[in-house]
């Protein structure tokens, strides 16, 4: 496939280090940002982004966040990998083609394994034991140079307003669909309530927000975290939150929008729990965030399976589908885990 935009774009980039793009490809998994990975002639790698600027509406923004929190965690020591951006030839971390297209480029962190799958449960506990340690070095960072790249991403007051007035537009059939989501919604927003009662008690941290599994990279024999990558959402948030989410994401069985007899893997959340605790050696967290480490993962549950509802709702508006009752079962798959994990209490 020609690629020479994304060639020219790079060599663009690449004339601040002395070297020009040698091959160039397109990286797959992406959901928001278009990624290739791109080798020099030097024999060195870097990964050229087109940002989703829809998503991040700033991206110097996002970028300073960037630049501050790996300028952070240098001079504590981080013992892994960083994100590091590079400049463009005007001396710029941005770019833009004549398409408006705004690019970035970062060095590549080379050799290095993505994982779409988990090959072995110990991965999942080196990789809690990653995100807490990444926790813990940034429990200092001030709060005030950090900007939320997304207004609202943690706001789940407002994913409930906006899947409220999606049921007083809904699409007439697709709201007879959803009766019984919409009943198990109902059924457990005890569950959204007591965690919403809870975050103003819990401390505010500098959380990833966006820890799935493919934002941890392995060695290349897959057994040790060598870095954490997609900072885009760092922000300040709840540790709740961020665990959370990292428990939804891993111990889903199958694919987001399969439907199995489990949809929940109790093992892969003993890995996590034992994981994350044991990087957490410094003893960070407090008793109530301890406490409630799983109400957590069953509100992130719960919100997003409300999103994916809302989304199927109003015609399929926010996220990708594949056909008409992808968002339903999406919804329907994040409520099964919701329940599996409740039933373990």
């Amino acid at each position: 496939m020609n690629r020479q935009l994304e060639r020219s774009v790079a060599n663009d980039f690449l004339k601040s280090l002395d070297t020009k793009v040698q091959r160039i490809s397109l990286l797959k998994g992406g959901l928001i940002h278009k990624t290739f990975l791109v080798e020099a002639m030097n024999d060195t790698f870097y990964v050229l982004q087109g940002v989703n600027t829809h998503v991040f509406s700033n991206p110097n923004l996002v970028v300073m966040n960037q630049l501050r929190i790996a300028q952070f965690l240098a001079k504590k020591g981080y013992p892994k990998f960083c994100l590091t951006l590079v400049k463009n030839a005007d001396q710029n971390y941005l770019l833009q083609d004549h398409k408006g297209q705004t690019w970035r480029m970062f060095h590549a962190i080379h050799p290095s394994k993505s994982l779409d799958v988990l090959t072995k449960h110990a991965q999942a506990f080196e990789a809690a034991k990653a995100l807490s340690e990444f926790h813990s070095y940034l429990l200092d960072f001030p709060k005030d140079q950090l900007h939320e790249s997304i207004p609202g991403f943690l706001d789940f007051k407002k994913r409930r307003k906006d899947y409220r007035h999606s049921l007083k537009v809904a699409i007439p059939y697709r709201l007879t669909q959803a009766n019984d989501l919409i009943q198990k919604l109902v059924e457990h927003e005890g569950i959204l309530n007591r965690y919403l009662q809870l975050l103003p008690k819990l401390p505010l941290r500098i959380i990833h927000a966006d820890p799935k599994l493919s934002n941890f990279l392995f060695n290349e024999s897959g057994e040790d975290v060598c870095a954490i990558i997609d900072w885009d959402t760092i922000m300040v948030g709840s540790i709740l939150y961020d665990f959370g989410d990292m428990i939804r994401s891993f111990c889903q069985v199958g694919t987001e929008d399969s439907q199995q007899k489990k949809a929940f893997n109790p093992q892969i959340l003993r890995e996590l729990l034992n994981g994350y605790f044991e990087g957490t050696m410094n003893n960070y967290l407090s008793d109530l965030e301890r406490e409630n480490i799983l109400l957590g993962a069953k509100a992130v549950m719960y919100i997003q399976g409300l999103r994916f509802l809302s989304d199927y709702l109003i015609g399929d508006q926010y996220y990708w589908v594949e056909d008409e009752n992808h968002n339903l079962r999406r919804a329907r798959n994040q409520l099964q885990m919701l329940e599996e994990i409740s039933s373990l209490d």
